[in-house]
């Protein structure tokens, strides 16, 4: 009989743990404009502004603390390509994710030509920048003043997780009335 019920208390627990999956799937539309000369040399120009759409799905719980690609898709990058192409960091402790040309662990912008914007609470209900830069070949250094980020909505849990979240919960008052019933006749 405990057999039986650690057999069903386990595949409860694998099938409720499947429904607890991390994994997002989000959309942010960002827009970096106002550049000023930070250092370095005016010449040549920024691009200003500087559009960036792209798509992440990623675990918000675990960081990436080198530059990755996987789960990223650029849908719209208004900076020439090349030289620009983009990766990506996150750091779970403080949901800031790293969108940039050369991303590091909460850095970027090493090398020739580099973008940079700093997502903080990518994962949560409102993610803001508090600003963007541009390296241009050596010489100059240029920060935003706006930056503008819309993010898609978290998604609402699809149907199947919602099913065996329900099937945990009703496994769990399984076992519980089962463990009533075999405490009631041993006694």
């Amino acid at each position: 009989m405990k057999f039986h019920a650690f057999v069903a208390g386990a595949a409860f627990a694998a099938l409720t743990s499947i429904a607890h999956a991390a994994v997002i799937e989000r959309t942010f539309d960002i827009t970096a404009s106002d550049f000023f000369l930070s250092s370095g040399s005016s010449t040549p120009a920024p691009v200003d502004p500087v559009t960036l759409d792209f798509t992440l799905i990623w675990d918000p719980s675990v960081s990436v603390t080198s530059a990755s690609t996987a789960g990223f898709t650029i849908n719209s990058f208004n900076l020439p390509n090349p030289p620009y192409s983009l990766a990506y960091t996150y750091d779970s402790s403080t949901e800031t994710l790293a969108v940039a040309t050369f991303p590091k662990a909460n850095s970027c912008l090493v090398g020739d030509t580099a973008f940079c914007v700093f997502l903080n609470d990518a994962a949560g209900a409102a993610p803001f920048a508090n600003g963007a830069t541009q390296a241009i070949s050596f010489t100059g250094l240029w920060d935003s003043n706006t930056v503008v980020v819309t993010a898609s909505s978290l998604a609402a849990p699809e149907p199947s997780t919602w099913a065996l979240t329900l099937i945990g919960f009703g496994g769990v008052g399984w076992l519980a009335s089962r463990r009533r019933l075999v405490a009631a006749s041993a006694a």
